[in-house]
Formats: structure tokens, sequence, C-alpha cells
């Protein structure tokens, strides 16, 4: 297998650009360039991104975004794009970003770009952090910038006047990153506004908000699809990209985590998203024709859809260590579940903002709950009594509780995607945690066997750094493909656990972050988007 994987086709796109929040047109020696900045839709922990666009010919059609055709350069940095300028004879492209803290500092970074080699140095020493509001070449070796002031403490007319500084080298392809000296960058005070973006040039939606962070993909008997997502309950497209119908999010409920297809095939059952803290679960059932509701079941507690042979089912499930702890399984006539002894807490302690008390109150429910509850692999053996539609928590006496869910005792593991493979056995994603708050985490996949006589030990384990977003398996092929929130692709061979190829997914040119991973048929992979598309891929 080879990775990243080929992007055949983008079956659903309700993105709009990837930016657009700074849009910029600047000369370059080649041609004249779009120059695009934004926000990353997963928030700004890994950066801003940017990206370097051709510009249209005259007389072409803008009505798409530049966003939307092949990225000649993508970059990520520190602070916004605040501005952009092409060196007169070398294909260079100098970059300023910065913004205001929300305290007292302006702060931001010098980036050169070569547009030759995709090589980008961050110009100013370590520790130096001003806020770029302008640049302009002034001659073949001098860059002009406008610097914001440190702060605006005492200081208003920081806002609006700023430090002109020259900056000259011989030759800018050869300038050493870091080296940018903090004591070159005084200037004189000059009048100066902050840069407005132009307004985005992405196309109107007319489809409403982005669904977002694409959660599932289910692909239907006639090869239609369902997908949920962050603001999308449900939709339903055709294996050539046409939208039958949609569900947008409730208000109150929030968009779709998952959904389970009935036996009947005509209508599913869908898990809403609901609070991100609360303490009960909404599950609606849709009609597959039409996307109607046909019916509704709220919990007391958190639980989740959980697949079996007979249709879903209801198991009570905490994510505990934050959303992506919710365990989901494939491929398999059992239901499996990440089974924690006691139940959530209910009570008002005030230490309970993690729905995870272990204050050891008064309370009934949470006496039962803390550093003595276990945590197990459990299994609901198959039934089929019963009506599917009625959606009901499994009898305590069809849950096996198997082994423990950490191979490893007095480690704490939270859930994870996994599916079955082969007769027996399973492959699962977790993360270590040690029960603090900001250290880096430990992710694995693991292959365990589910037979009545297994003690859970592991047949192999590849550690991964970080966390397992979504899972499945390719039993044509034996491939274990597994995506990280870091936006990676994996591939591990399922028998042994043996790396076959790993690399990031690149839809016209800019790297996308897969957050749900369905295998259509041998070769033939969905991938769900944290941007809301779904791309139809090929592994050759």
């Amino acid at each position: 297998m080879i990775l990243p994987l080929a992007v055949d086709r983008i079956l659903a796109d309700r993105s709009r650009a990837e930016l657009g929040r700074s849009v910029l047109t600047v000369s370059a020696p080649t041609g004249t360039h779009v120059v695009l900045g934004g926000h990353d839709p997963r928030g700004s922990a890994d950066g801003y991104p940017i990206g370097v666009y051709a510009a249209p010919l005259p007389g072409a059609d803008t009505s798409d975004s530049p966003a939307r055709v092949p990225a000649l350069q993508w970059l990520r940095t520190g602070w916004r794009l605040r501005a952009a300028a092409f060196h007169p004879t070398r294909p260079l492209l100098v970059l300023g970003t910065g913004s205001h803290d929300g305290g007292y500092f302006f702060e931001g970074e010098l980036v050169l770009l070569d547009l030759a080699t995709g090589e980008h140095r961050h110009l100013f020493e370590e520790g130096c952090r001003r806020e770029v509001r302008s640049l302009e070449w002034t001659d073949a070796q001098t860059l002009r910038i406008l610097l914001a002031p440190y702060d605006d403490w005492e200081d208003r007319a920081a806002w609006l006047e700023g430090h002109r500084v020259d900056l000259v080298r011989p030759d800018w392809r050869t300038v050493p990153a870091r080296s940018v000296r903090h004591t070159e960058l005084t200037g004189p005070r000059v009048p100066t506004s902050l840069p407005e973006p132009t307004p985005a040039l992405a196309a109107r939606d007319t489809d409403g908000p982005r669904p977002g962070e694409i959660r599932s993909l289910t692909v239907l008997p006639d090869g239609d699809i369902l997908l949920t997502a962050d603001h999308v309950l449900l939709e339903r497209w055709s294996a050539r990209g046409k939208r039958r119908w949609s569900i947008p999010a409730d208000p109150d409920l929030g968009g779709g985590r998952t959904a389970v297809v009935l036996p009947e095939r005509d209508s599913a059952w869908v898990e809403a998203l609901g609070p991100w803290h609360g303490d009960s679960g909404t599950f609606l059932r849709i009609g597959l024709s039409d996307g109607t509701e046909l019916d509704r079941r709220t919990t007391p507690g958190p639980a989740s859809l959980v697949t079996t042979s007979e249709g879903p089912l209801l198991v009570p499930m905490r994510a505990g260590y934050g959303e992506r702890s919710r365990s989901r399984f494939g491929h398999g006539p059992h239901a499996i579940f990440r089974d924690i002894s006691g139940s959530s807490c209910v009570c008002d302690c005030p230490w309970d903002d993690d729905e995870d008390c272990d204050c050891r109150c008064t309370c009934p429910v949470c006496a039962v709950e803390g550093e003595d509850a276990e945590v197990w692999l459990t299994m609901v053996d198959a039934h089929r009594t019963g009506r599917p539609a009625d959606l009901a928590f499994p009898a305590a006496d069809r849950c096996r509780r198997l082994f423990p869910w950490s191979w490893e005792p007095g480690e704490t593991h939270s859930g994870g995607p996994g599916v079955r493979a082969g007769e027996t056995d399973l492959v699962m994603a977790t993360v270590r945690h040690d029960g603090r708050v900001g250290l880096p985490v430990q992710g694995f996949v693991t292959r365990r066997s589910l037979a009545e006589s297994s003690t859970g030990a592991p047949s192999w384990v590849f550690p991964v750094d970080r966390t397992p977003t979504a899972l499945d398996i390719d039993p044509a092929t034996g491939t274990v493909l597994v995506a990280l929130g870091s936006g990676e692709l994996i591939a591990l061979e399922a028998t042994t656990g043996t790396l076959l190829a790993r690399g990031h997914v690149h839809v016209r040119g800019v790297p996308v972050v897969p957050t749900a991973v369905t295998v259509a048929g041998p070769g033939r992979i969905l991938l769900g988007t944290s941007d809301g598309r779904v791309l139809i891929t090929t592994a050759r």
C-alpha cells in the first residue's frame, strides 16, 4: 500500500474555503499570486494555515475560491497573516504575521518562504515576537517592515502607530533561520493602520453552515452513504455525490455522532452529539427514504449506540477523558463496549466538572466511583428477540466482562475506535493517561483475542504519538487503517501489527485531517475530514 492515498474524487464537499480570513493579492516576478490566511477548523492549536495560489487569469471565472484550486505552497504559522511581499527578482515570499494577545502585547513573526524548494524559515531570533503590520521590498537587498509596538500598556497610540525598520541582506536566499536579532528591529515611529483583510473570495455558501468535522460514514447496500457531522445530524449522499436529503443540527442536540442502520434497512438510529458535558443521551430514529424523524429516545445517563447482528443497542458510556474516548467497534456480530463499574456521578458535587467525581462525598452514586472503579472490555451476547427499532439497553445477564481494558496493571487507558479481525480477535485503539492535565498522551493500536479463554494480553502493540480518531480494516488485504489527530494516516498489517505505510492525505495541495475512515471495498476507502469533506480514495 502507498500512502498518502490517492484521492479519486470528493464525494461530498460542504466546506467553505480552507482559508479566506485574510486575502492578499501580490505581484511576483512570475505573475500575480493570491496569498490566503485564515483559521484552522479545529482552532489555532496547530497554527494558522497560509496558502499561496496562482491568481486567475483576466476574464477567467472567479466564482470559485482560489482555495479550491491546487495550492502552490502551504504552511502554518503561529499568528494570523498580516502582510506578504514577493522578492523583486528571486522566487522568495516574505510573510508577516501577528495579533494582539488580548492583554497588553502585540506578537508575531517574520517568515521567509522559498517558492522553488518549499522551505520556510522563521527569521526573528528565538524569543523575539513582534507583530508585522506591513512589508515592502525597496530593492533586492532591502526589506522594509512596519512593526507594531511591543504593547499597548498606557499607550493607546500603539494601535495606530508602528516602527519602520529596513532590513538589509546581500542575498536573501541564504538568510539563516532565527538570524534577525532583536536589536535590529528598532526604527522611527510612524503612523500606521491595522491591516483590514479584504472580503473572502470563497463563493457564497448556499447550503447553510458547513457540517464541520465528519463523525461517521456508513455505506448502505445500494452504495449510498450516510454521514454524521458536528453541524449535521444525518445526511444521505448517492455514490455519485448527489445529496439526497439532510437533517441540520438541532440547536439543543448538536450534530450527529454515529448512525446504526436497522436490519430492515429502512431506518437508522442516530446518536446526537449533545452538550460536551451532558448527563444524558438523545437518540433519533430516521427514515432512510426521506430523512423523516420516526422516533426519539432520551436516556437518563450518558449512553452510546453499539452495533450487533440484531441491530443497534444502547450501552452506558462515559467519555471520561474527552470526546474521543467513546469506544466504537465494527464488523462483529456482538456489541463490545468500554464498561466501567458503577454509574456516572449525578450529584451536584462542585468538584464534578468532568463527570468523573472521586471526592468520596455522601452521594450513594459517587460512593461506587473513584479510584476503585474498574474498567473492562465487555461483550453483549447476540439475542434476536424484541424489536431493534425500540432501542433498549441489553439485559445484565447478556453482558459478559471479558478482561480489563488496559493490558498493563495499574495503567489508565481511555477508549477509542476498534474493529473485529477474523473470527475471534479485536483490533482496537486506546490512549494512556496518568490523570494529570496537559501532559502528552501515549496512544496505542493493539490486537487482542476475544476467545473465552483469553486473558486480554495483546498479540501486538503499535505505539502512536497522537490520539487515534478513526480506525477500520480492509478484510481483502488484511490492512488496518488508523487516522490520528495530527492528520496522519497509518496502515498496519492486521496479523502482526507491522507498519506498512504512513503519510498525510492532500486535497488540491492542502493537507486534510481525516476524522472518519470506512473501507467501502477492496482498496476503496472513504475518508471524512475535519472540514466537512468526504473523499473517495484508493490504496495502490
